[in-house]
């Protein structure tokens, strides 16, 4: 029996690119929060967010530049687990090169403390050289040159270990260091017809994802994400394997990312950014649930440990309790008229020698008080 479990029961968040924003989301798309819109900068160029990362523990990297321009000129900026932002600085290069392209993919170890990014950089001609790697470097401001891992392409972390790739080869990096240059060939897809692009592997160490793609006439035709399940990192894949399946995407897929439990999935193709349970069996294509887009135009999704109510703007304060019913006000009290003075219409000779009735009107009820007699009565 197929079980499926559903988006989002097991990971907090994934945080993404939309139209050179960055967002986060819960994994059902019921919360979302924008950490950051374009920077313009003191030239008056728009930098616009490029790519996003998120470490197990929930801290977020994103790394923006004016689109078009050379790397080189790339800035990240942090959000920590709590909401807060204290840290950023420039995404830089060792430097040698004529022309620098970075990142290509993107990621954090589980603490969030070091950050690794592919490059494909060119230099002066003639003829013109090529180098392609991964740089490693601290998630500080600090200027100083990131380390040069050489031939790693695409990389991505298990832990503290860099996932990359040569050729048709997924290598694993030593576990001594993030920084070591040192890899074990892991899985050869050279079978499957496509070139590697990158590749995820959920914290668990049971659930592999991999990026394969085609290029013609310089765009990209062919788009697919493959996943299988493995005994664990560096140890051999074995088939028949439990999972072994391609996304049934839409158009061409790319930036998968797997929750650290290895429950939820995420990727874009041309509906958009998604979100759904990972599979459980080996039909081909994958049996999922329906997937949730999160964003249209999202990209870049990467599954972590934020929790997006920490960045949501604080509630309002309560307002006066209420009871169900509406208020009661009581009226102020009448205002009585002022006594009138009402005289007889009609006064002849002999009224005015003889006296004459006069009445007073009121405004309200009440006592009245005969007059005290003038002295002269």
């Amino acid at each position: 029996m197929l079980l499926l479990v559903p988006a989002g029961a097991h990971a907090a968040s994934v945080a993404y690119v939309d139209n050179g924003e960055v967002w986060l989301s819960s994994l059902d798309g019921v919360q979302k929060v924008r950490l950051a819109t374009p920077v313009v900068n003191s030239a008056g160029d728009t930098e616009k967010w490029l790519a996003v990362a998120q470490a197990d523990n929930g801290r977020i990297v994103a790394v923006r530049n004016k689109p078009g321009r050379i790397a080189s000129f790339s800035w990240f900026k942090v959000w920590e687990p709590n909401g807060t932002s204290t840290v950023e600085g420039p995404l830089n290069a060792p430097p040698g090169w004529a022309l620098y392209v970075y990142p290509l993919s993107f990621d954090l170890t589980a603490s969030g403390n070091h950050m690794v990014y592919g490059y494909s950089n060119s230099g002066f001609c003639c003829p013109i050289p090529f180098a392609r790697g991964t740089y490693v470097r601290p998630v500080t401001n600090s200027a100083l040159d990131p380390i040069n891992i050489s031939s790693q392409e695409h990389p991505t972390i298990f832990g503290t270990r860099v996932i990359a790739h040569t050729g048709a080869t997924i290598n694993v990096q030593d576990p001594s260091t993030t920084y070591s240059d040192t890899f074990d060939g892991w899985v050869d897809v050279s079978n499957i017809g496509l070139d590697l692009r990158r590749t995820d592997v959920a914290a668990t160490g049971q659930l592999v994802a991999f990026e394969a793609e085609q290029w013609s006439g310089g765009g990209q035709t062919i788009g697919k994400i493959g996943v299988v399940s493995i005994a664990g990192v560096g140890q051999d894949v074995t088939f028949p394997a439990a999972v072994d399946c391609y996304l049934p995407a839409t158009g061409i897929a790319v930036d998968v990312s797997l929750s650290q439990d290895g429950r939820s999935i995420a990727w874009s193709d041309e509906q958009g950014l998604k979100v759904t349970g990972t599979p459980t069996t080996a039909d081909d294509p994958c049996v999922v649930a329906p997937p949730v887009v999160i964003s249209a135009a999202g990209k870049s999704a990467s599954i972590g440990g934020a929790d997006v109510a920490a960045f949501l703007p604080p509630a309002p304060p309560p307002g006066p309790p209420t009871t169900g019913q509406p208020p009661t006000t009581t009226p102020p009290p009448a205002t009585a008229a002022a006594p009138a003075l009402i005289v007889p219409r009609k006064l002849t000779a002999k009224s005015l020698t003889k006296g004459f009735a006069l009445k007073v009107k009121v405004g309200a009820p009440g006592r009245s008080r005969s007059p005290r007699p003038s002295p002269s009565a």
